[in-house]
Parts: structure tokens; C-alpha cells; sequence
């Protein structure tokens, strides 16, 4: 009898999100708005940049003796070597961020890139947090070196509101790797630094059963080797037929509403034929171990194929930055590109 993969589990890495999991596939309702549709090409590898011009920044508003103050999350970590798709993203914890204050804001957010890397900020409301994350028009090139320096002790967020704390992180992105999945053909292509590793045979989300895995651009969140994945998280009891329990190994979160990217022997017969999982992409041990080896938090899996479209969320649930054009981009800065 086939068996969905199972789905679940919540690595403390992922606290910076501040939401809990909803389950393999987890409803759209985890972000904000999800892509209208889910742009396979809207983040080739890196190009050499056009020459661009910074808007000036304005002061940023200070506020002293503020009744209350916010001190942003902030990821990556300081040291941290980390995937071409990996964002830089400060959240505002249940706060809010008056848009008059933003330009001011990004000013004080200087981002220094070696070699020069232009990017933008973009900013978000999603669950009563707001965001602000950086990108590059295009993935990050292998081997840049990154450095953002917060200066925000004292800044205004809103009325009577201050962000806490001056904060320097500094970290490398690493080799580029891009695993693209075709739901169609059940398959999963591994390329590293534009050179294709191994297409692996794969299972995905079960569409017929309203499991189907999200499509378009995310990002690897945590690599959290053997996970205990269990059906009541998503209200599913154990004994029904679409019931779950168990550890899977090789485990790696692609979203906070709990797909992952994993080991799933159970569904071996299923591999490169049918979807029938409840989200995730599931392998066979083997492929799954290799590919771990191989990867590293930020790194990209790129999603389409699917005959009912899901698309994956902007923000709120993983990192879906890149399923937006730069345009789009651009739009939510105050400042615009920043030159790195």
C-alpha cells in the first residue's frame, strides 16, 4: 500500500520566522500572498551588473527615551557560509514600521559585498511582523563575501517606538547549487556551480489529494537530519489512511509549514512514477544522503510540473524572494538599488 511522506518537524533555527508548522504543505495562508505564478527563470546565475547610481539616503528619524524597544532578528548568523539564494532578512518582531520612516531606515542598513554585489532592500508585513530582506537582482555568485552593518540603535520604528542596538554580520556565500524539480516527470535535477551532478528520481505532494507541493523558488531553511513527522500537527489522526508517524533522515526544510526535501524508503515504488506525498520531495536514502552532503542552508529548489498549480509564499513562510521580479522588487524598497 503507498504511503504519504511524512511532513513535519520544527528546527529552533527557525525561530526568526515565529511561525509555528501547519503541516506538510501547509495552507497558503502561512505568508502573505503567494506569486501569482511561479517564475522558473526570474533568478538565473549572476551577471555582471550595469553601473547604478544610489538614491541618498535620508537621516533616519531618532527617537530617545522611547517607551518601547525592538531588537530585529536578523539571518543569516555572523560566520555562516550559506546558499547563492539566501537573503539577508531582518524581522521586526509583532511590530510595525511606518512606511514615512523606511528610507531612513535603509540608509542606517549598509550592506558591503566582496566582489560588489548590487541589491535592494524590500519590505513586508506579513503576521504582524514586518520584514525587510536584500537581494541581488540574481542569485549571489559563489564565493562573495558579505558583510551588513545595522546601525539602528535609536531609530524610530513608529510612534514611541525604537529599534535596539548597533549590530556587524558578516558572512560567505557558498558554492551555487540549484536542484530543479519537474513534478511532471518526478524527477530532481542537482547542477552545482552550472555543472549537472545527478538527476534523481523523486516523489512529490499528492494533487489529487490536496497535498501538492509548492511551486516556484525556495530556498533550503535548516538542514535537520533524522525528523519526527507526525499526521496530528496537521489534525490528521495517526490511524487514518492519510495518517503519519515516524523519523525520516536526511532532512532538509524548504518551508516553515513543513515541506521538506528527504529520505522516504517507504515510498520507494513511487520514486519517478507518482506524487504521493503530503508536500514533500521525498528520495531514496541514498540520494538523500548524497545530496545532504552537498548542501547547505540557502541553496535553491526550484519547483514545476504541477497539473494544479500551488504556488509558494512570498513571505512569511520560508524564503520565497525570489518568485518575485526585480521590479516587483524594487517596488517594496524605499531607496532602491544599493550599489554593495
Amino acid at each position: 500500500m503507498r504511503r504519504l511522506s511524512r511532513c513535519l518537524g520544527l528546527s529552533a533555527a527557525l525561530a526568526l520566522t515565529g511561525l509555528a508548522v501547519a503541516g506538510c504543505g501547509g495552507g497558503a495562508e502561512a505568508g502573505e500572498r503567494p506569486a501569482a505564478k511561479a517564475p522558473a527563470t526570474s533568478a538565473p546565475p549572476s551577471a555582471p551588473a550595469a553601473p547604478v547610481t544610489e538614491k541618498p539616503a535620508p537621516p533616519a528619524r531618532m527617537l530617545t527615551g522611547a517607551a518601547k524597544v525592538v531588537r530585529p532578528e536578523i539571518a543569516p548568523a555572523g560566520g555562516e557560509k550559506v546558499g547563492v539564494g539566501q537573503p539577508i532578512a531582518l524581522v521586526f518582531k509583532q511590530q510595525k514600521v511606518g512606511k514615512e520612516l523606511r528610507a531612513g531606515i535603509e540608509g542606517r542598513l549598509k550592506v558591503s559585498t566582496s566582489p560588489k554585489v548590487p541589491g535592494a532592500w524590500h519590505w513586508n508585513e506579513t503576521k504582524g511582523d514586518t520584514r525587510v530582506h536584500f537581494r541581488p537582482e540574481k542569485y549571489w555568485p559563489a564565493g562573495t563575501k558579505v558583510t551588513l552593518d545595522a546601525r539602528l540603535a535609536g531609530v524610530q520604528l513608529a510612534d514611541g517606538t525604537a529599534a535596539a542596538g548597533d549590530r556587524t554580520v558578516s558572512f560567505t556565500i557558498g558554492d551555487s547549487m540549484i536542484n530543479t524539480v519537474d513534478l511532471k516527470t518526478r524527477k530532481m535535477t542537482v547542477a552545482r556551480n552550472g555543472k549537472t551532478l545527478r538527476t534523481i528520481e523523486i516523489s512529490g505532494g499528492d494533487e489529487s489529494k490536496g497535498f501538492g507541493t509548492r511551486e516556484g523558488i525556495k530556498t533550503i531553511l535548516a538542514k535537520e537530519g533524522r525528523v519526527v513527522m507526525d499526521s496530528l500537527s496537521i489534525g490528521i489522526p495517526r490511524n487514518h489512511p492519510d495518517g503519519f508517524y515516524g523519523s525520516y533522515d536526511f532532512s532538509m526544510r524548504e518551508t516553515i509549514s513543513g515541506e521538506y526535501v528527504h529520505a522516504a524508503p517507504d515510498n520507494a515504488e513511487s520514486f519517478g512514477k507518482e506524487n504521493v506525498s503530503h508536500g514533500c520531495i521525498g528520495m531514496s536514502t541514498a540520494d538523500a544522503k548524497w545530496l545532504y552532503g552537498l548542501s547547505s542552508k540557502g541553496d535553491v529548489v526550484q519547483v514545476t510540473g504541477g497539473t494544479k498549480p500551488k504556488p509558494m509564499d512570498r513571505f512569511g513562510n520560508g524564503y520565497g524572494d525570489w518568485n518575485l521580479s526585480w521590479q516587483e522588487w524594487l517596488e517594496g524598497s524605499a531607496l532602491g538599488v544599493r550599489t554593495g
